[in-house]
């Protein structure tokens, strides 16, 4: 269903190039691993390099390169500028995440829509955070038949998510598209920011049409006062499974040029679906590439993206216990199981009775 330094630091380099690329291109590395050993043992002049330090600049790059070659070939976030600093930007590819997050829940082609464009701005907002381990929950509640919608995401690119009612089926809107904005309803969007030893700080705005991007474009205005252009979607198929799923996320620095702004929305006005775009082959860096196109788009850098619950048997454990003795000695007398039920995978863990009495000591 469409919807939408020293010679030896060199030395390790060098190395590091052989082991990165092994499986590919294996001639070429050979080479150039080569090179960079020479260049190390003695400071050659040829038409490549003059001095061992240039020599360890290029198989620095190549390990970069290689790196980042990895990281494209799957779901991935890129970050860049553009207009000499007046915009930054954040894009997204995300089908293998997405369909792990309908896999999980088995969700309905709405909601797995609807959950998944939510998911992929998390992940591109997380990316924005600097601080390690801060987190960002994003929640959309409405009186629609798919209740709530919740993604948390760190700034490592990963995240996870749920809905209330995941198997919701509506009929397609009056544009023919999935009817994400009806399976929420009316209600709110909040925003919540937590930090490692500080208080959490949250932000809450009514949403505007339930469909994602309006209602964070909306968040963004209002509530930290940014211009942001946000697109997000997921295309997916006749078997429900997920074809295609990016976004991107533009937003304007204080001070932007009216000249810049008229050029951004000029832009833009050619963006009709992100899946689309998708569609067409483009990549994360394509997308910024096509929507920043005249104003200088420079990327930063890249970073894996990746649907990912951090719930474990000894987390859940913790969690048993916190029931308290008597409510787990009531358990044990009639020989019942205390089960728990990961919201965010769909993971189950059960604990028998004698595991029970082990947690009391």
């Amino acid at each position: 269903m469409p919807e939408d330094r020293k010679p030896p630091a060199v030395l390790a380099t060098a190395r590091m190039v052989m082991l990165t690329c092994k499986d590919e291109h294996a001639q070429d590395t050979h080479t150039s691993a080569q090179h960079a050993l020479q260049s190390a043992k003695e400071p050659i002049m040829d038409e490549s390099s003059n001095t061992w330090q240039e020599a360890f600049a290029l198989a620095e790059a190549d390990v970069i390169d290689l790196a980042a070659a990895k990281i494209r070939r799957g779901d991935h976030i890129v970050r860049g500028t553009a207009a000499d600093g007046q915009l930054r930007a954040f894009a997204i590819t995300a089908k293998n995440s997405v369909e792990e997050l309908r896999r999980r829940h088995s969700s309905s082609p709405v909601v797995t829509a609807g959950l998944g464009r939510l998911m992929m701005a998390g992940m591109m907002m997380g990316a924005m955070n600097k601080g390690e381990d801060e987190l960002i929950t994003l929640t959309m509640q409405g009186d629609g038949p798919a209740g709530r919608y919740t993604v948390t995401a760190n700034n490592h690119g990963q995240a996870k998510g749920y809905a209330n009612h995941p198997h919701v089926w509506l009929p397609l809107n009056g544009k023919g598209k999935l009817d994400v904005g009806g399976s929420i309803g009316q209600g709110t969007l909040s925003v919540v920011h937590d930090f490692p030893g500080a208080d959490p700080y949250s932000s809450e705005v009514p949403l505007v049409t339930g469909e994602v991007g309006d209602d964070l474009a909306y968040y963004f205005a209002l509530s930290d006062q940014i211009p942001t252009s946000l697109g997000v979607g997921v295309l997916v198929d006749t078997d429900t499974s997920v074809r295609q799923a990016g976004g991107f996320i533009v937003q304007a620095m204080p001070g932007w040029e009216p000249a810049v702004r008229d050029h951004l929305e000029a832009n833009l006005k050619d963006v009709t679906s992100v899946t689309d775009l998708l569609e067409a082959g483009m990549s994360p860096t394509d997308i910024l590439a096509h929507v920043l196109d005249g104003l200088d788009y420079q990327e930063l850098d890249v970073m894996p993206a990746e649907f990912h619950c951090g719930c474990t048997r000894e987390r859940a454990a913790r969690a048993v216990t916190a029931l308290g003795r008597s409510e787990l000695d009531d358990m044990i007398e009639k020989e019942e199981p205390a089960d728990v039920f990961c919201h965010f995978c769909g993971a189950h863990y059960q604990f028998q009775p004698e595991e029970l009495q082990k947690m009391l000591g």
